[in-house]
């Protein structure tokens, strides 16, 4: 574009040269004419003067006049002619200068850039991007960069050596092959040390990922002086660093390509091993442990408050502390997300045990404001219930399912243990009322022969289908102490215990097995300084807390298989005590805070939720035959006073 600028430039010079040549002989042409006409008004003058003296010289003249004029004429006559066709050429001429001169103070088109530049650009912001997300091609980078700036100094030391030993006074009287070969040499050097700089002119506009800007005239001779104006070496030496930097690139694709592959891999094996590992477990008679991440509250977000708690995968949760990450392993995490439905779907299998005759215990636990209530009962408009309702729902379609082959009978009782005191959440309201303080303690936790726990003198009540399996709850849930805290708006201020009765009848061979599922909402561990529990609140934090303490005790005693553990400290204990180094199939799903304001409670109830991991149960089916079944069954009768026929028997 430059030169078609110039070209036309030259174009527009030459023709104001023509036309100031045209238009200066066009002046001399006119001059000529206006010394003619001059000449021959001096002419007539003289006659005039004349013509007074002689009247025959005036006759002569008079009669030459005429043809004077005659002969004047013509030349008069063709000089205002050319002057017109002058005048007319010269018009010409100065319109189509004007018409230049307008075309040449026109905006000038924008100069496209040539192709090459545009590849050199995004060669160089593509090597850029590439070197700044992957450490290796950096390294690798700047290892080429330093390479080729030794091999450039070392160039340019060996060009200036042949330089200075063929300007010695004796090199420059060699012969010509002496000459030719120094030549030959020399150009070659030069090629090297080139190419050598626009290696590095290359590598350096990679590191900053800033392009040569060629559109400006500086930019461009001082490109054109480190490259060489239109030499071959040039784009060949540009041409191989597009080269080397397309194949780097593929060559990073590759290696992300197959680091990807290599962490999916490890990944996939990685989770399939802990889900093995915690199926023998599983099988090994292991408590089984479940970690829910609560999500941030208003006022936690509002505060602007870190996350500190991590998923890595299903089986993991990490942990940011002061000194590091610390990582835990449960049987499965389920992050903010994860909805009641999918945690239920991992806790379904129980209920198809308690069924089968097994002792089944899920408990909820973690700090108060972690979300146990929420997991275990849901919300108050039930859009979204827990694990309670669900399972009402649960047992009575495995009920509905086995109707053809079993007869079910399912009761249940549901307690509170408040201020260490148990009471009966199903005890009709009147009886309660005119019960004295200490009518409550007739509660008692008692164990059967098998080591099953259950509660004496709790009221125990029948129910038919899931609606009135729920009714009975909330009934409880109404009885039940909640107050509100500077940590949650609903605070459980007792521990929940809702045991479930299933008693069914093989139809077929009148075997009958009996299993208990206990489902536990646990009231949280609080600080005073964080809940802001003061007179009465601050005795019920009291007691639960040193439950919460028996309760850990119990679990460092199971977890570090001590002869002895401590089930009798408190009156959790012994509700759990079937539960924890039992004979019941036990889940634990502990609940937590991810946000940093609650790093030490997190981590305290981590702790707790790994030791239960470790602790071991002996579950097994409580099935009778049906002869023994039929035993019990007299036995009952005699003590309740009834008579027995022989055909009971």
């Amino acid at each position: 574009m430059l030169e078609l600028f110039c070209s036309r430039l030259d174009v527009l010079h030459s023709h104001q040269a023509s036309t100031l040549q045209e238009l200066q002989m066009a002046r001399q042409e006119v001059g000529k004419v206006q010394e003619m006409l001059t000449a021959s008004s001096r002419e007539q003058r003289e006659e005039e003067e004349e013509e007074a003296e002689s009247s025959e010289k005036k006759t002569r003249s008079a009669e030459q006049q005429p043809a004077a004029c005659s002969e004047s004429g013509g030349p008069l006559e063709g000089a205002a002619a050319r002057l017109e066709g002058l005048k007319e050429s010269l018009y010409q001429k100065e319109r189509e200068i004007t018409e230049l001169l307008e075309a040449q103070r026109s905006p000038a088109p924008p100069v496209p850039q040539p192709p090459c530049s545009v590849l050199l650009k995004g060669v160089i912001h593509k090597a850029h991007a590439v070197c700044s997300a992957a450490a290796e091609t950096r390294a690798l980078l700047d290892r080429m960069s330093e390479e080729n700036r030794a091999a450039l100094v070392q160039a340019r030391d060996e060009l200036d050596r042949l330089q200075t030993a063929h300007e010695e006074p004796g090199n420059q009287t060699a012969g010509r092959e002496r000459v030719d070969e120094y030549e030959s040499a020399l150009s070659l050097l030069e090629e090297t040390v080139r190419g050598f700089e626009v290696s590095q002119l290359a590598l350096d506009c990679i590191k900053t990922g800033e392009s040569p800007e060629i559109n400006d005239c500086d930019a461009v001779s001082e490109l054109e002086d480190i490259l060489g104006r239109g030499t071959i070496p040039t784009a060949d030496g540009v041409k191989s660093v597009g080269q080397q930097l397309l194949l780097l690139q593929d060559q990073l694709k590759q290696v992300k390509d197959e680091k990807k592959k290599i962490v999916e891999n490890y990944t996939s094996e990685r989770t399939m091993r802990k889900k093995y590992y915690n199926m023998v477990e599983d099988m090994k008679g292991k408590i089984r442990v479940f970690c829910r991440i609560r999500p941030l509250s208003r006022s936690e977000a509002a505060q602007g408050g870190a996350v500190a708690v991590e998923k890595i995968d299903d089986y993991s949760v990490a942990v940011e502390t002061p000194r590091g990450p610390r990582e835990f392993q449960f049987d499965k995490v389920f992050v903010a997300e994860a909805s009641q439905e999918q945690l239920f779907q991992d806790t379904n299998r129980l209920i198809q045990s308690a069924i089968d005759g097994y002792n089944v215990c899920i408990f909820a636990y973690g700090q108060t404001g972690s979300g146990k209530t929420f997991t275990m009962v849901g919300d108050k408009e039930q859009k979204n219930p827990g694990i309670m309702p669900r399972s009402f729902n649960a047992i009575f379609d495995i009920i509905r399912d086995s109707s053809s082959k079993f007869l079910f009978k399912v009761s249940a009782y549901m307690l509170e243990l408040y201020n260490d005191r148990l009471q009966d959440l199903l005890a009709p309201p009147a009886a309660d009322a005119m019960a004295l303080p200490g009518a409550a303690r007739r509660v008692e936790i008692k164990r059967n022969r098998k080591g099953v726990v259950f509660a004496q003198g709790a009221e125990t009540k029948e129910a038919s289908s899931a609606q009135e399996l729920y009714a009975l709850f909330q009934q409880a849930g109404a009885n039940r102490h909640i107050s509100a805290t500077k940590m949650n708006v609903e605070s459980s201020r007792s521990h929940l215990i809702v045991c479930i009765m299933v008693e069914s009848r093989n139809l077929t061979n009148g075997s009958v097995s009996t299993g208990k599922l206990s489902l536990v909402d646990l009231a949280g561990s609080e600080r005073a300084a964080k809940t802001g529990a003061k007179d009465h609140q601050l005795k019920e934090a009291n007691s639960i807390n040193k439950s919460l303490s028996a309760l850990g005790d119990v679990i460092s005693a199971l977890s570090a298989e001590l002869p002895h553990v401590p089930y009798r400290n408190s009156k959790l204990t012994q509700v759990m005590q079937d539960s924890l180094g039992g004979n019941a199939k036990t889940l634990m799903i502990v609940n937590i805070s991810p946000s940093e304001c609650n790093l030490e409670e997190t981590l305290t109830s981590l702790v707790y939720a790994t030791r239960v991991k470790a602790i071991t149960n002996h579950a097994q089916r409580h099935v009778e035959s049906k002869e023994i079944a039929q035993l019990k069954e007299v036995i009952l009768r005699l003590r309740s006073g009834q008579t027995v026929e022989e055909e009971d028997f």
